[in-house]
C-alpha cells in the first residue's frame, strides 16, 4: 500500500513538473546530461539553481540514477 502511494505521488509530481517548468522528467535528465555537472553529488544543487524545488530536483536525480543503473 505504501508503495502504491509513493508511485502515485511520484507520477503526480512528474506531471506537475512538466506543467510548471515546461520540461518532463526526461527533458530535465537530458538537460542535466548536456549542461549539468558530471559529478552526481552536484546534480541536485545544479537542478535547484535552474529553478527546481527540492523535491522536484530529487525526483529528477532519482530518475537519472535509475536510468544509469546506479
Amino acid at each position: 500500500m505504501a508503495s502504491e502511494q509513493h508511485d502515485k505521488k511520484t507520477a503526480t509530481m512528474a506531471a506537475t513538473l512538466e506543467q510548471k517548468t515546461g520540461r518532463s522528467v526526461d527533458g530535465w535528465i537530458a538537460l542535466l546530461r548536456a549542461e549539468g555537472p558530471e559529478a552526481e553529488h552536484e546534480w541536485q544543487a545544479w537542478l535547484k539553481e535552474q529553478g527546481l524545488g527540492h523535491f522536484q530536483a530529487r525526483l529528477v536525480v532519482s530518475a537519472a540514477r535509475e536510468r544509469r543503473g546506479v
